[in-house]
């Protein structure tokens, strides 16, 4: 299924065979536990709203993406808190790139020429694209 990335009236196409290598690692429920004065367990649970992480990952030999993409993702990143939908198997979400806390920033990573030209095109694809999102 096709995968989009859309901010205002664009839409960006991404590769349809990126991973979303932790649609499962995330759970709806918030919970913390501690111990009274007594030693009796307490426990607080809420659903959560937001926060969610979507990492949609490529390889080296699939998920490439044209360097046209590529630089359309890096100007929309660099728009700090700007709202997207992000479409996945049919399902919208709105999202936030995740720039992570480090100093290099988290939201586009490990994106690497599939091959190196001195003068890159528009046209000339890259690879191992990982991309990085908070679902609000």
């Amino acid at each position: 299924m096709a995968i989009s990335l859309k901010k205002d009236s664009t839409t960006l196409e991404l590769p349809e065979d990126l991973l979303w290598v932790n649609e499962f690692r995330w759970s709806p429920v918030s919970q913390a536990t501690e111990r009274s004065l007594t030693g009796a367990m307490l426990i607080d649970a809420a659903p959560r709203v937001g926060g969610r992480l979507i990492t949609l990952a490529g390889g080296v030999d699939y998920a490439w993406v044209l360097r046209s993409g590529l630089e359309t993702l890096y100007a929309w990143a660099a728009l700090p808190l700007q709202q997207y939908t992000l479409t996945h198997n049919g399902v919208a979400r709105t999202v936030i790139f995740d720039h992570g806390t480090a100093e290099e920033s988290n939201a586009i990573k490990q994106v690497e020429p599939v091959i190196d030209y001195s003068d890159p095109e528009p046209e000339d694809y890259y690879c191992s694209l990982e991309l990085n999102f908070l679902e609000m």
